[in-house]
């Protein structure tokens, strides 16, 4: 039995049932049951009550009966878990995984473990979801189930995404090309689901869109609670871009469905998502009422990351509302959950907001405790964003509090002191940008303390900030309605398209006779073997000497005739009195019928339609539209040499070929179209992916570009010195990968003294410097500010002193173009070490590390005068962990010990100058 059935198969299963009685119902009621249990699981409930009554009367042998009584037990569990009847959803999980064991049903045991996983779930049982699919993926592949198997792991995958999407992603990769496409819609939505969750923080457009998305494709494999929760997910994203319409929308639907379940955490869920959105407008009472009624949903389940969210944010509504002493309350009761969830990123969060209501309901004791634990969260999850928000919290605390002066203050108060302090820990976090809030909060306090000028200066950064912020709300909105927009022309395509399908099926039911032939034009996407296909079946079922097609253009006027056959043979240049048939064709077409012509071929009347001269003479035409739903794409006509050749049978058979003619055509034009359109989206993507690995100003690649890619390589290097060492043959030139940090000296005074138009100038024009020491093949990279990457790939290290030389040159021997008229010299550092760092232990050192090596040798090379190289080498005696952490800490010591060599263009007494100055700035 599937684990998941589309809407249609239910259909036909549901319409096979009512056809049956007595005994034979029992096992399509099973499995009618089965594959309504979250679709309908009050209907399911009783297609199992008649199932169990038929079974005890039933012939079945013992083995047989087992089975089916498995299947019925382990279908009430999960209605009964989705129902938060958990105790007794755990007794009947127990009794289908012995009756599918007994049976040496593996296949059943792997559904009985997903089964354990909606179970786990309804409980905020994560760890235990995780652990039932996994052990279902061990399951059906000792079944050979391929698609249980696939689905087993995405839905392992899927909840993995919470907790790892980092690893997620590629383990999603490798899922989808090891399955065929199309996928399962439920396969589908559950990777889609997942990509969702991991794009929530980075991409939330794209998240947004994969939720809806995942959403649709649930509904149609019958997972209505995964459908529920990725449609509030989606309403969350849409959010957080600031779309409050299509969130509600979203929302909307979640709650209206999860109530039509009466599953009581579901409903909780999405009315959580309701009441967090009620809040975001402003509308605090209503908020307050929809998560209290969401809460009341949570009360089934003891534990659980959505109970704890949603005790979170109604202790925000709360708060809102100026009522702290309730709100610390409910984050007490949120971090409690929290804490027993093990989802420390979310208790540190609460942990600030509890101190935010503590601090608000004059507890600022109790506040600092809570900040006290937040921060040394944050600190062990080395968890920057949230050291910001810490630092607002206690700026808070103290504006509302008398409190102890911090240690170290230079500030002229406490809150000026955490503010412009959250300023400082936020500006070293990589991609962060102030937000106009924390900006507008600084010039308040400055404005407070009589300090105009600091006040101005942070109103305007404000604004600037704001402004930003509005931009890139604008941008996301655009972005979402350009993808939204590309999803509902693909999904009306589709719908279009089975539509055309559905006609398609229920003439080739009313027409047994032409079944074959309509399935034979239909599943070709080629126009001429459509019309090839149509001339050789007219000429089988009807007498027709000729055959004409004509299509309309784009503009819906013109028509062309397109194809033209006369006796078996195809005319190409047909233009015989061919206005005539071209009038009779444009008359179908406006009257949206057939025309019907009997002709006496020796009467003179003029309306004889003349053929080809060495054709017969005609005496009956037909013409037929070629209809498509609404759209009318051309006409179709055939011609005989007998006087009433086409009676109400024959225009039948003509009628249906012109229907199958019509969606065949269509088809191969949309076919084509979409090919079209493919290969645009094909290269708009590629376009974007490049582009998210490009840095805008200088065109070279950035640090997620080398992320993605220098794996490869290093597993290459390695394998190549592993390679060596075992047979004993000599290593390849190209073993190795060198790895230079270069910086531009003093260029912090360019653009002082020329302005960033200068420094981005001179930026762009290092690019082609580079590019002239280095291969297409190695990677340039910007690694930030002035400071450049380049892996010179599969070379070997004899090669690094030269190469550091050329770059040094390339850099200071020619002058850089600022403008038209100022030219300038710049110089630069080079900081290299290579991979493997130690060849005798080539994994020892990780690529990681070697840069950080590079970047000690260009902190040398800054302190011996600029303007020059340094390279370290690690001795192949060296003992690896010892010599990185020595290292770091003293480089002069390592050298000195002979376990690093080191090699220049500096002086020996400029690199043991520049090494004494390192020594305690590095330790």
């Amino acid at each position: 039995m599937y684990l998941y059935a589309l809407d249609e198969e239910v259909e036909r299963l549901k319409a096979e049932l009512a056809t049956l009685a007595g005994p034979a119902r029992l096992d399509l009621l099973v499995a009618t049951a089965w594959h309504q249990r979250q679709r309908d699981s009050r209907a399911a409930t009783q297609l199992l009550d008649e199932a169990e009554t038929l079974l005890r009367n039933s012939s079945l042998m013992p083995d047989q009966r087992r089975a089916v009584r498995a299947r019925i037990a382990l279908s009430r569990a999960e209605i009964a878990a989705l129902l938060g009847e958990f105790s007794k959803a755990e007794t009947l999980l127990t009794e289908a995984k012995a009756g599918f064991n007994a049976v040496n049903d593996i296949v059943g045991e792997g559904d009985a473990l997903l089964g354990e996983v909606v179970i786990a779930l309804e409980q905020g049982q994560m760890e235990n979801a995780m652990r039932a699919a996994k052990a279902a993926v061990s399951n059906y592949d000792r079944a050979g189930e391929s698609l249980n198997r696939f689905l087993a792991e995405a839905w392992y995958l899927y909840l993995e995404s919470f907790s790892n999407p980092q690893a997620v992603e590629i383990k999603l990769q490798e899922l989808q090309a090891n399955t065929v496409e199309p996928r399962h819609p439920a396969l589908e939505a559950l990777i889609t689901a997942a990509r969702g969750e991991i794009l929530f923080s980075p991409e939330l457009t794209r998240s947004a869109i994969l939720f809806y998305h995942a959403s649709e494709l649930a509904r149609e494999a019958g997972l209505v609670r995964l459908s529920i929760m990725a449609s509030a997910n989606a309403g969350a994203a849409l959010q957080k871009l600031g779309d409050f319409d299509e969130a509600a929308a979203c929302y909307d639907w979640a709650v209206s469905a999860a109530r039509k379940t009466g599953w009581p955490a579901l409903i909780g869920f999405s009315l959580m998502r309701l009441g967090e959105l009620l809040r975001h407008l402003g509308q605090l009472e209503q908020s307050h009422v929809v998560l209290q009624e969401a809460l009341q949903g949570f009360n089934i389940t003891k534990s659980g990351i959505s109970k704890a969210v949603a005790h979170g944010e109604l202790a925000h509504t709360l708060l809102e509302r100026g009522m702290p002493t309730e709100a610390a309350e409910m984050f007490d009761v949120a971090i409690a959950l929290y804490r027993e969830a093990g989802s420390r990123n979310s208790l540190a969060e609460h942990l600030i907001c509890q101190a935010r209501a503590l601090s608000s309901a004059g507890k600022s004791g109790e506040a600092l405790d809570a900040i006290a634990e937040a921060r040394t969260l944050i600190k062990e999850l080395d968890y920057a964003a949230l050291s910001v928000d810490l630092r607002e919290a206690l700026a808070q605390i103290h504006r509302q509090h008398t409190l102890p002066l911090p240690a170290g203050m230079t500030a002229p108060n406490p809150v000026l002191h955490y503010l412009e302090e959250a300023l400082r820990v936020g500006a070293e976090i990589e991609g962060w940008l102030a937000p106009s809030k924390l900006l507008l909060a600084l010039g308040e306090a400055w404005s407070n303390i009589g300090d105009g000028k600091k006040a101005f200066d942070y109103a305007k950064q404000a604004i600037a900030a704001d402004q930003r912020e509005r931009n890139k709300q604008a941008s996301n909105w655009a972005t979402l309605m350009q993808v939204r927009h590309e999803t509902e022309r693909a999904k009306a395509a589709a719908e279009h398209h089975q539509q055309l399908a559905a006609t398609l099926t229920e003439t080739s039911h009313t027409l047994d006779l032409l079944s074959k032939i309509g399935q034979e034009l239909t599943a070709n996407l080629n126009p001429e073997n459509v019309c090839n296909a149509l001339h050789r079946h007219l000429g089988t079922l009807l007498d027709a000497s000729h055959l004409s097609i004509w299509l309309l253009g784009p503009d819906g006027k013109a028509l062309d005739l397109c194809h033209h056959v006369e006796n078996g043979v195809v005319v190409p240049d047909y233009n015989a009195a061919s206005y005539k048939d071209a009038y009779n064709a444009r008359r179908c077409i406006a009257e949206w019928q057939e025309v019907l012509l009997d002709l006496d071929a020796t009467s003179n009347t003029g309306e004889q339609l003349p053929s080809a001269a060495d054709s017969i003479q005609i005496r009956t035409a037909l013409f037929g539209p070629l209809i498509v739903g609404e759209r009318v794409l051309g006409a179709m006509s055939i011609k005989s040499g007998n006087q009433d050749a086409y009676g109400e049978r024959q225009r039948l058979i003509f009628r249906t070929l012109c229907a199958y003619g019509a969606i065949a055509l269509d088809n191969a034009n949309a076919h084509r179209d979409l090919q079209e359109t493919k290969k645009k989206l094909e290269q708009a993507l590629r376009e974007l992916e490049d582009a998210s690995l490009t840095d805008p100003l200088t065109g070279l690649r950035n640090r997620r570009f080398l992320a993605q890619n220098i794996e490869a390589d290093v597993t290459i290097s390695v394998r190549s010195y592993q390679d060596s060492m075992a047979t004993g043959a000599s290593l390849p030139k190209d073993a190795d990968l060198l790895m230079f940090l270069v910086d531009l000296d003093h260029f912090k005074q360019v653009n002082d003294k020329y302005g960033h138009a200068a420094g981005d100038a001179i930026l762009v024009q290092i690019r082609q410097r580079l590019q002239q020491v280095f291969r297409d093949s190695d990677y340039l990279i910007r690694w930030g500010g002035e400071e450049f990457l380049i892996v010179a790939r599969g070379v070997s290290r004899e090669s690094a002193d030269e190469l550091a030389a050329r770059v040094c040159a390339v850099v200071a021997d020619q002058l850089f173009t600022i403008d038209d008229h100022t030219k300038l010299s710049q110089t630069c550092s080079v900081g290299f070490a290579c991979y493997p760092f130690v060849t005798s232990q080539p994994r020892a050192v990780n690529w990681q590390d070697v840069i950080d090596i590079a970047d000690i040798a260009l902190y040398t090379v800054k302190h011996a005068g600029r303007n020059g190289w340094v390279g370290l080498f690690g001795e192949a005696h060296a003992w690896p962990d010892l010599l990185l952490c020595t290292l770091k800490a003293d480089p002069k010591k390592v050298i000195l010990n002979q376990e690093l060599r080191l090699a220049s263009n500096k002086t020996e007494d400029e690199i043991r100058s520049a090494l004494d100055l390192m020594a305690p700035a590095i330790a």
